[in-house]
């Protein structure tokens, strides 16, 4: 995969953020036990800059991701020794602490016992979040150094494709890798996998070919799982696919069901792929009845790597994925769920709460809009969100 390929091996290969960059490395050079929180929206480059950073230092990176750690014996596990001890060439350490904002909620003393680790680390720790805000994570934001990543600047994006295009010897229109950068939504992963799925295999890259490239939305990344998955031969690269999904895996297992026969023309292929499917069906009830949450990382490999090999070779071409039929019934439209999101997004940036917070909470701030429709202007809404709310 590209985004692995061309991963920033140092800060100065790392586009942008040149203010998030600097206090970043000042703060764990002169580490005084304060954690960092670095947050920012899916795709921006979080665990990138901090992989590049303990490159440029020369510390031993000790990665864990929170969103994988289920209990606090895990985390005692995983992370207690690394904290306490030397590393074991006898150098600095880092310690990276992937989306704690993942951390499951069934398990109420695995905020509280993550907190207690890093305060006791001997070692600089930095934590990653989508969102810093997420009430759950409160006493570790309480505790930290908050940086904030912002969007990648479309001209840095820009700058940095046609770069990767320069190293893999495809010859490029100027407007077609801009329109690629234009439309990434200011996710620098993004766009690196969506110039991978219309490049890879060209001797030139044309306005034509990223036609079929829409408007980032809110479900772009399942698409760019789906693409990975769906495409790929190799076990790594569809492992890979959904590290850095925002979805739970029942989402990622309806949207890989309904679209196997969209991509997969073969009746052997389809018939294969919905076999290790079937499986991540069976372990997910398993985890269900049993609350075995150990089992979770074979759902993921069966509905990834099993589906990803399920076929003889790649099928060439562009496929529209569809969105899964059965969460279509279960939900509401696209346009009410994309009218929700920003009606919750813009509550929550207002509130100083999470987009979920603000989401689960709705129903309360109609009887407050109602009882008071000053405060509509105070929250910048407009008279059809306003409507929105009360209906909801």
């Amino acid at each position: 995969m590209w985004v692995q390929k061309y991963r920033p091996k140092s800060l100065e290969d790392y586009r942008g953020a040149s203010k998030q960059k600097k206090k970043l490395k000042t703060h764990v050079e002169d580490w005084n036990g304060k954690p960092v929180l670095l947050h920012g929206q899916a795709g921006t480059g979080k665990t990138s800059l901090v992989e590049a950073l303990a490159n440029d230092l020369g510390f031993e990176l000790v990665e864990t991701n929170a969103s994988d750690v289920r209990t606090k014996g895990q985390l005692k596990e995983e992370l207690l020794e690394a904290t306490r001890q030397a590393s074991f060439f006898g150098g600095e350490k880092l310690i990276l602490i992937d989306e704690v904002d993942g951390m499951s909620g069934r398990d109420r003393g695995g905020i509280r016992e993550l907190k207690s680790i890093i305060e006791g680390s001997k070692f600089p720790v930095v934590m990653t979040a989508n969102d810093a805000y997420n009430k759950k994570i409160r006493p570790l934001r309480n505790i930290a150094e908050e940086i904030k990543l912002d969007s990648v600047h479309t001209n840095s994006i820009n700058a940095h494709l046609k770069w990767i295009l320069d190293q893999e010897g495809i010859d490029y229109d100027e407007g077609a890798v801009k329109r690629i950068a234009r439309l990434s939504g200011g996710q620098m992963r993004s766009a690196i996998n969506d110039l991978e799925s219309v490049a890879l295999g060209r001797e030139k890259l044309g306005k034509n070919d990223v036609k079929g490239l829409g408007q980032r939305d809110s479900e772009q990344e399942i698409f760019d799982t789906l693409k990975v998955v769906f495409k790929t031969s190799s076990a790594d690269n569809a492992r890979q696919a959904s590290n850095n999904l925002d979805e739970d895996v029942d989402t990622l297992v309806q949207w890989i069901r309904e679209n196997i026969p969209r991509e997969y023309k073969k009746p052997e292929d389809v018939a294969e792929a919905y076999y290790w499917l079937s499986l991540a069906d069976l372990f997910n009830g398993r985890i269900r009845k049993r609350m075995s949450w150990n089992l979770l990382k074979y759902v993921y490999d069966f509905s990834t790597i099993g589906v990803a090999l399920s076929k003889d070779e790649r099928y060439e071409g562009w496929t529209r994925y569809q969105y899964p039929s059965k969460l279509r019934v279960m939900g509401s439209s696209r346009a009410s769920r994309n009218k929700l999101d920003n009606i919750s997004s813009k509550l929550g940036g207002k509130l100083h709460i999470s987009k979920d917070d603000a989401k689960n909470d709705l129903r309360l701030y109609s009887r407050i809009l109602a009882s008071n429709p000053n405060l509509a202007g105070q929250l910048d809404l407009d008279e059809d969100e306003v409507d929105f709310i009360m209906d909801f």
